[in-house]
């Protein structure tokens, strides 16, 4: 953790090669671990982007396991549901971490700039989590550990924290056959508010939402504050993620968003800060030992939830 801390005060793209070079060794030294996580392939709409990959826990102890959904960040720009080499365990440390916690831990693609405009991937999002309810023998053929389909989690970081946000806060949009399904939401230094006094609108950002206009009325923040209380009375439960270095625009952004979020539900919403970490490295750091804290109050948040609604310590 100390290279994290000696880049805390990076650009974000400053952090992503000393960050890998920190935690990759870690990760390469579990290779056989992760990869003996089963694994599968799935497409869920038309195009390549749209795929995911799904990780089966080794055993439950009911024979079941919820659902946790991770969206990764990227900006709009970049992302896929396992980095390409020399670098392709990243994202499966994360699908087999949560998966040997007794998930079944997806990860969807999504489709990217320049080839969409707001809200498309939030769309590719809805769909993915659509797409697993309505497969759910699919899911579990070849699989001595079956999905439950009525106990879904989902998590986002960055970009995809935004996407989650959004997917929750349009107005009618989150399927009828999902809503009920959904126990709980990681929402991490989520890009809710881009409008920042220290942070200037991304160029990606810009033509991702189209016009300042629409950044104002069209990212998390904007719909939180437009919401109609019929929407706002019907959000799951959610708990934030902030690192302790987190870049100040971010920073910024997931406070107010917070503010927001706790005036407009009436709830005392949660955080958890990922001490020792800034933005690069929270996933990075799982299955190496390192750094996981975060993770485990995730899970333990996630565990609570399904207890409340099960009865079943998992």
């Amino acid at each position: 953790m100390d290279v994290v801390a000696q880049y805390k005060d990076a650009g974000i793209l400053s952090q992503i090669e000393p960050t890998l070079n920190a935690f990759y060794p870690l990760l390469e030294q579990r290779a056989s671990d992760i990869d003996r996580v089963q694994t599968r392939t799935f497409k869920y709409g038309s195009t390549e982007r749209h795929q995911l990959d799904i990780y089966y826990p080794p055993s439950t102890t009911t024979g079941t396991a919820p659902i946790l959904f991770f969206v990764y960040g990227g900006g709009y720009l970049a992302g896929d549901k396992r980095f390409p080499a020399p670098h392709s365990l990243l994202w499966g440390n994360v699908g087999a971490f949560f998966a040997e916690r007794g998930y079944v831990t997806i990860i969807a693609d999504y489709r990217l700039l320049p080839a969409i405009k707001f809200p498309d991937p939030v769309i590719d999002i809805k769909d993915a989590v659509a797409w697993v309810v309505a497969h759910e023998e699919d899911i579990n053929d070849e699989s001595s550990v079956h999905v439950d389909i009525d106990n879904i989690f989902l998590m986002g970081h960055s970009a995809g924290a935004a996407i989650l946000a959004t997917f929750l806060l349009l107005p009618d949009f989150v399927p009828p056959l999902v809503k009920p399904r959904i126990r709980g939401v990681v929402l991490q230094a989520g890009m809710h508010h881009l409008q920042t006094k220290v942070l200037d609108v991304p160029s990606a950002s810009l033509a991702y939402y189209g016009s300042q206009d629409s950044i104002r009325d069209n990212a998390p923040l904007g719909l939180l504050l437009r919401a109609q209380e019929e929407t706002i009375s019907g959000l799951p439960d959610i708990i934030t993620a902030i690192s302790q270095y987190e870049a100040p625009g971010l920073l910024e952004a997931h406070g107010a968003f917070l503010e927001a979020l706790r005036e407009r539900t009436k709830r005392d919403i949660g955080v958890i800060v990922m001490n020792g970490h800034h933005h690069i490295s929270p996933h990075m750091a799982l299955y190496t030992g390192v750094g996981e804290e975060w993770a485990c109050k995730c899970d333990a948040w996630m565990k609570e939830r399904l207890k409340s609604v099960t009865g079943i310590r998992v």
